[in-house]
């Protein structure tokens, strides 16, 4: 499933390099990522930024650039997409510090005209 390249995507760029992650090195990951501007995960998904909630939220901000939200079973969407993005944080070595840190994340979908389809969180009770 494409969505779970994309996910994979940005694992790679919240790696940390540490055996803890504290709020200003989530800052400081969102910034380096952000420097380099929107940018496409695949043919229908541009990642716009990162942004960290509070101490711990590390929040994702797509467009859908061929959809509308018109067009879009918002339940379907997150039936599809929230379980993969799950079982990915699971089981990658990537976000095990933020893991061990009991990281949430939040994850916002836009559609190419900038309105929101669907937004989901989840918490490290999600993902233990």
């Amino acid at each position: 499933m494409k969505y779970i390249n994309f996910v994979l995507f940005l694992l790679l760029f919240t790696k940390c390099e540490n055996n803890s992650v504290n709020s200003q090195e989530l800052e400081q990951i969102a910034v380096d990522f952000n420097k380099k501007g929107p940018r496409m995960i695949d043919s229908e998904t541009r990642i716009e930024n990162i942004q960290i909630k509070g101490t711990n939220t590390v929040v994702y901000n797509y467009t859908l650039v061929n959809l509308l939200y018109e067009n879009v079973d918002t339940t379907e969407f997150k039936n599809l997409l929230r379980p993969g993005i799950i079982s990915v944080i699971k089981v990658s070595p990537e976000m095990k510090k933020l893991k061990d840190q009991k990281a949430n994340f939040e994850y916002c979908y836009s559609d190419k005209k900038h309105h929101l389809i669907y937004n989901f969180k989840i918490s490290c009770k999600d993902y233990q």
